[in-house]
């Protein structure tokens, strides 16, 4: 990819016929391994095959793992630009091209994801952010990587049309109320709210109220899940888990059938 290797883990579910590709993003531990392994219950309920990248730190520091590589520095190629080739990789590696892909990131790499959706959004059906820390803004006020203004490739809005139009799921932990220190340190992130819940429904909001102003169609959902934090595992191993399978087999009706998934707007 890009002149780069990468190594991805994965599982594949014995005994079914796959329905999905997932592609999950692990947190600033970087532990994809654990990830992957997290992953195993929702894989086997929705007979999705499992590929965790791995995106180690000395290779991926903070602005290109958590801000996706945005703005560029020295030419370097953003992070989030191998997720598309990741892709393609995936679809030749299972060799059904036909599968949807749905992207899933917790926490450090939901905030990947975001930037994958807003500046890099390439061939998946969908995208779920677990608890990310900071958000795009949809507005073209606060600069990249928090926001549209300095993109370049923002012609007419088109790039902020299309973000709000992706397929992309906010998945919230009712108890992820603790200031986190490193967001803290960054205007922008404590503008979108005091914590992770808040900043999760104020950027929801946010990206509801602009698909309004801008009529365009307006994709994304969002769910809090009760009696859930922040740790790892929180988003597939606890009360979350019963929910993100849920919806996941919500996505695979709608790709495979044609069924229409209402927006998950619950507190």
């Amino acid at each position: 990819m890009f002149g780069q290797t990468m190594d991805v883990l994965a599982f594949r579910p014995p005994d079914c016929r796959l329905r999905a590709i997932l592609l999950v993003m692990a947190a600033k531990d970087r532990n994809s391994g654990a990830y992957r392994d997290d992953s195993v219950p929702l894989a086997n309920a929705v007979c999705g095959v499992v590929f965790s990248p791995t995106f180690p730190e000395k290779q991926f520091p903070t602005w290109q793992y958590q801000r996706g590589g945005f703005p560029t520095r020295n030419n370097e190629l953003p992070a989030a630009a191998l997720v598309k080739p990741l892709e393609q990789w995936a679809w030749q590696e299972t060799d059904l091209p036909q599968l949807p892909i749905i992207l899933i990131g917790h926490s450090a790499g939901a905030q990947f994801l975001d930037r994958v959706a807003a500046y890099a959004s390439a061939d998946e059906a969908e995208i779920i952010l677990m608890n990310p820390a900071t958000y795009v803004e949809p507005e073209t006020d606060s600069p990249v990587p928090y926001g549209f203004n300095g993109w370049s490739e923002n012609i007419h809005q088109t790039s902020l049309k299309h973000y709000l139009s992706e397929h992309l799921t906010i998945l919230l932990g009712s108890d992820d109320v603790e200031t986190t220190l490193g967001a803290g340190r960054i205007a922008q992130a404590m503008g979108q709210g005091r914590n992770r819940l808040e900043r999760g429904q104020w950027a929801f909001a946010q990206a509801r109220e602009q698909a309004y102003r801008l009529d365009v169609p307006f994709n994304w959902n969002i769910d809090i899940v009760p009696n859930t934090g922040h740790d790892r595992g929180g988003p597939v191993r606890s009360d979350s888990f019963v929910g993100l399978i849920s919806y996941t087999r919500l996505l695979l009706c709608r790709h495979s059938d044609g069924v229409a998934v209402g927006h998950l707007v619950r507190g």
